[in-house]
């Protein structure tokens, strides 16, 4: 029973811990990609037999190619990264008379560095009005009901990286990645 207590905790433990389909991978997963490309570049060039200047720059050029070829990829891979979220309302009435008003039901952001927009959400079911945050952090979804009887729906919202996080986030991630390359 021991045994089995244990496993079921490891297990539970990993999936918590895994990274979410709608992150992006540390940028240090992708210093094996770029750090061969790097040492091989600069052994090249310290067997040139050229004065140290021309190495430098070749060095500088041959490092700058590669930042861009980072920068590329890891805005690509930011701007591929989305997950859809939904949050369920419901308003019901047991009078036959007037209308209710149950207000809204939010959904939001699995973090600060997404955002969603009106064109991004979809309703299923009873739609009484959405709702997005102006700086969509979150949707939401109205729901009334007049006399008796129950209306529902579901709110469904894709959330997508910033442009302006993502823009800094990318820069930030070279800095840090070449640091490591480069020492």
């Amino acid at each position: 029973m021991k045994k089995l207590s244990i496993i079921t905790f490891l297990t539970l433990f990993i999936m918590c811990s895994a990274q979410k389909d709608y992150e992006v991978k540390p940028y240090t997963a992708y210093l094996s990609e770029y750090k061969p490309y790097y040492t091989m570049m600069y052994s090249e060039i310290q067997e040139m037999n050229i004065p140290l200047s021309e190495k430098l720059k070749l060095l500088n050029d041959g490092l700058l190619n590669l930042k861009t070829k980072f920068k590329k990829d890891r805005k690509s891979e930011f701007e591929s990264k989305s997950v859809e979220l939904a949050v369920t309302d419901w308003c019901t009435s047991k009078s036959s008379g007037g209308k209710k008003n149950c207000g809204y039901s939010y959904v939001s952001a699995p973090s600060p560095a997404f955002y969603t927009t009106n064109g991004w959400i979809r309703v299923v079911g009873t739609n009484k009005g959405t709702s997005v945050a102006a700086d969509g952090s979150s949707a939401g979804l109205k729901m009334t009901v007049a006399g008796k009887g129950k209306n529902k729906g579901t709110l469904y919202a894709v959330f997508k990286y910033r442009p302006d996080y993502t823009v800094k986030a990318v820069e930030d991630d070279t800095d840090k990645l070449f640091s490591l390359i480069i020492n």
